[in-house]
Order: C-alpha cells, then sequence, then structure tokens
C-alpha cells in the first residue's frame, strides 16, 4: 500500500490516498465489516454522523475514482507487481490478489506488451463553472455547509477534469451511445437546475416549463421571508431573493460527475459534445440536437417535453418533500406510484432510464431520472454497468445493429450504509 501511495499516480491525489488508507487499515486489522459508505464518509469525508449516505454521493463517486486510479496503477506504473489491489464494484472492502499475469510473463514479454487502456482527457470544456448545491430536502443542513460543497465540487471538477478517464466499455450500451453521439446531429447535455430546485422547496409549489422560461417562478419568493444562505466570497449572509438566484447556477456534484463520464465515453470523444445549465437551453436546441437530460422533472424542466412518451413519470411532492414515479399504466405485479422512503432498515430510491425519439420525432434522447440523487446515480450506473444492461438489452431484442427505444424503472435501496444496489422493477419498449 505505501508503495502505491507513493507513486506517481497518487501523488496528487490526496483525498484519494487518504480513502484507500482507511479501507486498507480497516481490512487488514481485521476490522473489514466496518468498511461501508457511512463510514467512509464520516471517517475520510468528514461527513456529521447523521449524514444520509443515499443522498450524498462524495463516497460513491470518490470511490469510482478510486477504482480508476488503481487500474491505472497497475497498468501503468507497476504492471509486473506480485500483487494486485482491487476494490470489488458494489461494496468498499479492498481485495488483494496474486498478479498471475506478472508471474507467467518474462520481463521482455511484460515491458513490450501494448496497452489497451489510455488515459483521455476531456475533449471540451463543460460549461458548468458554478459551484454546485443539492436541494434542501435532501440535506437539511445545507446552509451550513454551503461554502464546503463550493470548495468540495471545485476540487473535484479539477480531479475529474484531470484524473478520470472513463473505461472503454465494448457492451452493447456502445449501441444507445452510437445513436446518440453518432449521428450527423450534435449532441447535447443538459444538467440540473438545482436553484430551481431550492425555490420549489421554499415556495412548495410545482414550476412549469413555460414559468421557468419566463422567469416568472422567482417571483413566487417573498423579499421578507428572511430566508438566506453561506456566500463563499462575503463574511456574512446573502438573503435568498429572486435576482441572487437568477445570477447563480447550481448543479448537483452528481450531476457534474455524470456529465464527466458521457463526455468521456468512445462515441462521445471526437463528437466534443457541449453540457449546459438547464437554464441556458432553448427550445431550439433539443430540436436541432440529440439530447441527454440529467435530473426530473422537478429539476429539469425539459423533461416534460418527453412524458408524453413516457410511461413512468418521476415527479416531486414539493409538500411532503418526497418523490416518487408514476406508473401510468400499471401491468401485471406493477404499483400505481412507487415513493422514495426511509427508515431503520435503509433508504429506496427510485430511477428511470429512458432512450427516446427527439422532441419532433427525429434524433434521440437519452434521460437520466431518480426521486433523488440515488435515483438518478442509479440510472446512470445501470447503462455504464455492461453485465445488468446487456441482460436488459436481450430482453428487449436490442442487437449491435437494433437499439429499440425504451424505459426502464429501476430500484436502488442503501441498507447499513453500504453502496445502493439498483434493480429492475419493471419496463417498456417504446417501438
Amino acid at each position: 500500500m505505501e508503495e502505491i501511495l507513493a507513486s506517481r499516480t497518487f501523488a496528487k491525489a490526496a483525498r484519494l490516498s487518504s480513502f484507500l488508507t482507511y479501507i486498507c487499515r480497516q481490512t487488514l486489522e481485521g476490522r473489514a465489516e466496518r468498511i461501508n459508505e457511512q463510514q467512509i464518509g464520516i471517517n475520510v469525508f468528514s461527513r456529521s454522523p447523521s449524514y444520509q449516505a443515499a443522498d450524498d454521493s462524495i463516497v460513491r463517486s470518490q470511490a469510482r475514482l478510486l477504482r480508476q486510479k488503481l487500474e491505472e496503477y497497475f497498468e501503468h506504473e507497476h504492471p509486473n507487481s506480485p500483487l494486485i489491489l482491487t476494490i470489488p464494484k458494489g461494496g468498499y472492502v479492498p481485495v488483494f490478489q496474486r498478479n498471475t499475469l506478472a508471474v507467467a510473463q518474462m520481463p521482455a514479454v511484460a515491458t513490450a506488451e501494448p496497452s489497451t487502456t489510455s488515459t483521455i482527457s476531456l475533449p471540451a470544456p463543460i460549461r458548468l463553472i458554478e459551484p454546485a448545491i443539492k436541494p434542501s430536502s435532501r440535506f437539511p443542513s445545507w446552509l451550513g455547509w454551503f461554502a464546503s460543497v463550493v470548495l468540495l465540487v471545485a476540487l473535484a471538477s479539477d480531479l475529474l477534469l484531470r484524473h478520470s478517464p472513463e473505461t472503454h466499455s465494448k457492451g452493447i450500451a456502445q449501441v444507445v451511445w452510437a445513436r446518440i453521439f453518432g449521428s450527423d446531429r450534435e449532441a447535447l447535455i443538459v444538467s440540473s437546475d438545482d436553484a430551481l430546485v431550492l425555490v420549489q422547496e421554499l415556495t412548495k409549489s410545482q414550476v412549469s416549463l413555460d414559468d421557468y422560461l419566463s422567469g416568472s417562478y422567482l417571483e413566487r419568493l417573498q423579499p421578507s421571508s428572511g430566508t438566506s444562505t453561506a456566500s463563499p466570497t462575503a463574511a456574512g449572509p446573502v438573503p435568498l431573493s429572486a435576482s441572487w438566484l437568477n445570477s447563480h447556477q447550481y448543479t448537483s456534484m452528481a450531476d457534474l460527475s455524470l456529465a464527466m463520464r458521457i463526455a468521456r465515453v468512445p462515441e462521445a470523444m471526437p463528437k466534443h459534445p457541449e453540457a449546459r445549465y438547464a437554464r441556458d437551453v432553448r427550445i431550439d436546441d433539443l430540436k436541432s440536437r440529440n439530447v441527454i437530460l440529467i435530473g426530473g422533472v422537478g429539476a429539469n424542466p425539459w423533461v416534460s417535453l418527453f412524458e408524453s412518451q413516457l410511461n413512468f413519470t418521476v415527479n416531486y411532492d414539493w409538500k411532503a418533500s418526497r418523490g416518487y414515479v408514476r406508473n401510468k399504466s400499471p401491468q401485471k405485479g406493477e404499483q400505481a406510484s412507487y415513493e422514495e422512503a426511509g427508515g431503520d432498515g435503509g433508504r429506496h430510491n427510485y430511477g428511470v432510464l429512458a432512450f427516446l425519439s427527439g422532441v419532433d420525432g427525429s434524433g434521440d434522447a437519452l434521460l437520466f431520472e431518480g426521486t433523488g440523487m440515488a435515483g438518478t446515480e442509479s440510472a446512470a450506473d445501470f447503462l455504464f454497468n455492461d453485465e445488468a444492461f446487456g441482460a436488459f438489452a436481450r430482453k428487449i431484442g436490442a442487437a449491435r445493429s437494433h437499439m429499440p427505444h425504451f424505459e426502464v424503472l429501476l430500484e436502488t435501496a442503501s441498507i447499513g450504509g453500504n453502496a445502493p444496489q439498483e434493480r429492475v422493477l419493471a419496463y417498456r419498449v417504446l417501438d
């Protein structure tokens, strides 16, 4: 472990080094059973003991980066190491195993073998340059740690841009990416608007796409309410006014991470995909391009343009502060509604991954939605999971030469502080 931490690969990755040190020490000292997402968040990333792992993606996103760093180290910097350290997906307990390939190879062969994985830098910058916050109902203490989130996202953005190439996938998901990025149409990634979520949280009411585009929803804020937030640039609090929210752009760290992952898939690299904040998009952008929307309709109102194609719609009850998925036409064994819930037994969120026709009937759209951050992440992880998505693709009759439009409803549960695991609840083939 000390050799890994002293390597060039980890030289400028202090946060990941702390992550690796913690899980390795816990394992080597016989406390592997204590390693879970909750404990890592508390002991490595200074989260409070009461934080909800299902609503805070810091451990999951950093674990993804750590796995990539370890792959990079053992493939490029120390391919002949007698031991290999990995962190299997679905958990955080490190596994030490013998490097049989290094033992079997002669030194000359080992140095002559070409690498199959290359480091990829983002071809075009993601234009989400403002700091990010998450909806207040999903992190009750956001007013207190707003400034720390700003710093965290700035650091994470820099780390993602410089150090996190997406693994080259050879699964059936390539067909989806080829449809999005391989046509003559440009592709646009649209992230959620967490300032909009904040307004809806404060006013306890949904904002329509028309009100969002006109900006009239900001008039719902009462200047005399006294609501304020900490400012990263000022010593005192800043009132949450319509002008303040209109001049600031916020998206979640999970959305930023997903946009980076998408921009690094091999099919996207030559296309230089553009990412925009939801407030900067216009209807003509969606008509002339293939589009990827991140977030449900409450965080990304552009999703409403596609709801006529969807059977599973992600909604949010602002008065009850609870997300849910509506099943328009339940089939046998399905519920009419799936509501997020939490308790001593764990927290359950729902995600929807949808591959649809474009708004004008031409081109394609890809939607990642969730009742919470964990739900949206489950939709993304499902598409990036070759095994899980491959099994689903076979069910719907997909092939290398054909990918029907579809939507799939996923459930993700975080139990005992461990990483959420998604499972397919229902799906529809749309053509």
